[in-house]
């Protein structure tokens, strides 16, 4: 147990993810991963002197199951005698997908970041999520940005346990005697993920590499590293952020690499994603209009925006615009 904090330690200075003193919205869903984020934390506060705030969601989407996760998380705040704040989110989903309930979560996080002054928001990803996400997005098709790591620190939002593995936490949470709740949908073969968390992984385990999820992970890391190197790097021309309608030159745009005119066309349309990256067609599409030597107009409209090229002349607009 101590070797498996002494490890959760080094990531922290490795990474510099919190200092003494700090304030902490802790994302605990009922399940071992999250469970064993908080115990650890509490046990550290007595060693970095600073203050935990649980934050639950409930999406009612499991019946009574999500209740019974609800009453799991605020029994486990009264015992470590934290404060605890659930959002009880009964509204009808149409999307109930990963994305969408991550989505709703982080809203709640960092609302309730800013009304408690916290500086972080813990969350609980760990090696294997970190080797399972990567190869979901190579099955879905991605680049450098989708295949980066999930970072250990990315502003506010800090993942403690991603240098550690899931069989260390259940083992950590036996020795300590924490039950947890397992929820049912993570054995659901409907899901990608799970398809490759309960197959894809073990038989790569089994008959290729005993340390895949190891190595996955360190790749996600060193992918990680070379995207944010590739962020830094200025782009000499072309692309300013403002509002629309927007023009630019092809030819500035054709100057540059095509691995920064892509970031480029990713940092440009960001925002009208919600801040998401647009889709890997979509900028494929944008880049083709760009190289295309036809002499007619090209263009490509999404999300209520029209993309329109006209010799050297490139310009964003809106949709109902001329």
């Amino acid at each position: 147990m101590r070797r498996f904090i002494k490890r959760i330690q080094n990531t922290v200075e490795k990474y510099a993810l919190w200092h003494k003193g700090d304030a902490f919205i802790v994302g605990v869903s009922g399940g071992a991963d999250s469970l064993c984020l908080l115990d650890v934390l509490f046990l550290l506060s007595q060693k970095y002197a600073f203050t935990v705030h649980i934050a639950h969601v409930n999406y009612h989407l499991r019946g009574p199951a999500s209740d019974l996760d609800e009453a799991l998380v605020r029994q486990t705040a009264e015992t470590y005698r934290i404060p605890c704040s659930v959002l009880s989110y009964r509204h009808t989903l149409k999307n109930t997908s990963e994305e969408k309930l991550r989505d709703i979560r982080y809203v709640f996080f960092e609302r309730l970041r800013q009304q408690t002054g916290s500086q972080h928001i813990a969350v609980a990803h760990n090696q294997d999520d970190q080797a399972e996400t990567l190869l979901l997005r190579l099955l879905r098709g991605a680049g450098l940005s989708g295949l980066s790591a999930m970072r250990a620190k990315n502003g506010t939002l800090i993942r403690p346990l991603i240098e550690t593995n899931r069989v260390d936490i259940l083992s950590y949470l036996d020795a300590r005697g924490i039950v947890y709740r397992e929820d049912a949908s993570n054995t659901d073969p409907s899901f990608l993920r799970n398809r490759i968390r309960h197959t894809l992984i073990p038989l790569l385990e089994k008959d290729f590499q005993p340390q895949i999820k190891k190595l996955l992970a360190e790749t996600a890391a060193l992918l990680a590293d070379d995207y944010a190197l590739l962020e830094k790097i200025a782009a000499d021309a072309p692309i300013k952020k403002s509002t629309l309608p927007l023009e630019y030159s092809r030819s500035l745009l054709l100057s540059l690499p095509e691995v920064l005119l892509r970031r480029e066309l990713r940092t440009l349309l960001r925002p009208f994603f919600t801040g998401k990256n647009p889709e890997k067609n979509l900028i494929n599409e944008l880049v083709k209009a760009l190289k295309s030597e036809k002499n007619k107009v090209q263009t490509v409209t999404f999300k209520g925006l029209k993309f329109i090229r006209k010799g050297d002349r490139v310009r964003l607009l809106h949709n109902r615009s001329d």
